[in-house]
């Protein structure tokens, strides 16, 4: 685009073409435009020139129970990757953006925060997904999401699929982890976040414990979907390739190899299914020393989370996650 006006211009018409017939979009209208075209150009994107032909290039769903660590994978692919210059997209990115495109005024505290912002922030998502379809062919796209609706998966994967503009490989990759680490992650996320909070008033995203269930329990139907229809399907196939990852030893080091099975390149037998349900099924301790950390935070930020109304629910939460655990560390004074 050759300026911010006229990328505006193009991404109202976007806008309005979308809201005339996608009826799930109710917040987003055209006045948002400059905004969005502000969140777009943040991509340092280039348009395409005119080929004769669509250009080729990939999109990467990344997929996960929350708290596995996608943000975090995320960094790796893209160190792998550093020529083909991915724009990465999640829900998450956008939530901040809600009181602007809700006109909502009100304070969100942290337990209704995802609730509360997941329309705005998929409306957001949405569109700037369909400008970078219809604006900047050949775009590598990155985007992260649980599974847990296998249906807006699916409708993703459609759309690249279909796009007339560009030939996309479209590739799934999911992180193999532990249910208990994963589900612990969920509160050492939150907890380090309020415990680092400082005087900011911005509403922190948690996640309870039967969310997070929900996810993990989806993400494996999920995936078994998605490798029968690779199997099945050979000519129409949504995914033309699956890889699992487990999550790395040292979570931060993105040197690891850690790829656990390769749909193109698979001994006979395996799949992808069986290997990510070996990993979250298996034993694997939280030491007493995270949990009492995490006890600790809670005591030191109490009066903080009893005004979230999650001082409670974060305890009973951590009980059920690791009950053994939790009495060898201690019970908080409530």
């Amino acid at each position: 685009m050759n300026n911010l006006e006229d990328l505006t211009l193009k991404v109202k018409e976007v806008i309005e073409s979308e809201k005339s017939i996608n009826h799930d979009i109710r917040y987003l209208n055209a006045s948002h435009a400059k905004l969005i075209s502000q969140i777009i150009t943040n991509y340092n994107l280039t348009e395409a020139q005119n080929t004769p032909l669509p250009p080729q290039a990939q999109m990467i769903f990344l997929g996960a129970p929350t708290g596995a660590g996608k943000d975090i994978f995320v960094k790796k692919i893209l160190t792998d990757n550093l020529d083909k210059n991915f724009v990465v997209l999640n829900m998450d990115m956008f939530r901040h953006y809600h009181n602007i495109i809700a006109t909502d005024n009100r304070v969100l505290s942290d337990k209704y925060f995802a609730s509360t912002t997941n329309p705005t922030s998929y409306e957001l998502y949405y569109i700037i997904q369909e400008i970078i379809l219809r604006l900047f062919p050949g775009t590598n796209v990155i985007i992260t999401g649980t599974m847990r609706d296998l249906g807006w998966v699916k409708e993703i994967v459609n759309r690249y699929k279909n796009t007339q503009k560009t030939h996309y490989q479209t590739s799934l990759y999911t992180l193999a982890v532990q249910i208990t680490e994963s589900a612990f992650s969920i509160f050492e996320r939150y907890l380090n976040m309020v415990n680092n909070r400082g005087n900011t008033d911005e509403p922190l995203r948690y996640t309870d414990l039967n969310y997070y269930a929900d996810t993990a329990s989806n993400f494996l139907s999920a995936v078994s979907f998605f490798e029968d229809d690779y199997h099945k399907n050979p000519h129409s196939k949504l995914f033309d390739s699956i890889r699992v990852y487990r999550r790395n030893t040292n979570i931060y080091d993105s040197s690891e190899n850690t790829l656990l099975f390769d749909s193109e390149n698979s001994p006979e037998g395996a799949s992808a299914s069986s290997c990510i349900s070996s990993i979250m099924h298996s034993t694997l301790p939280i030491s007493s020393e995270r949990m009492n950390k995490l006890l600790n935070i809670i005591e030191k930020n109490s009066d903080y989370l009893k005004s979230q109304g999650l001082y409670e629910s974060i305890l009973v939460d951590l009980k059920n996650t690791l009950p053994s655990l939790y009495k060898t560390s201690g019970e908080i004074k409530k």
